[in-house]
């Protein structure tokens, strides 16, 4: 038997953890991870699922009110009433239109 690669290598510690928040137990998903015995098409499933995972999706860049509002120090919070504690779109809305990103281009 030939020695595995490092790409198998990961691959069968990914189905094992996979196998194993299933609820598998760690002897049996050990085995099928590595040997891959009586997995049948299924255990192609799995090994084409751990290969998905393992690939990086680049993430898309946020636009410009993305930012306002993921920035803590924007947070606009209703402050009495029944909606105390909520974040008040309408008041970070106005403050973000007074910005450089968030004033309109005119065409």
């Amino acid at each position: 038997m030939a020695r595995a690669t490092k790409a198998e290598t990961a691959l069968a510690a990914i189905i094992q953890q996979m196998l194993e928040e299933k609820g598998v137990q760690t002897d049996i998903a050990e085995g099928l991870a590595k040997g891959g015995v009586g997995l049948g098409s299924g255990g192609l499933r799995i090994q084409k699922a751990a290969e998905r995972q393992t690939k990086k999706e680049s993430k898309r860049a946020l636009n410009g009110w993305q930012k306002f509002v993921k920035a803590k120090s924007n947070k606009y919070k209703y402050k009495s009433g029944k909606k105390k504690g909520q974040v008040n779109f309408k008041a970070m809305s106005a403050a973000f239109k007074k910005t450089p990103a968030g004033r309109k281009k005119k065409k």
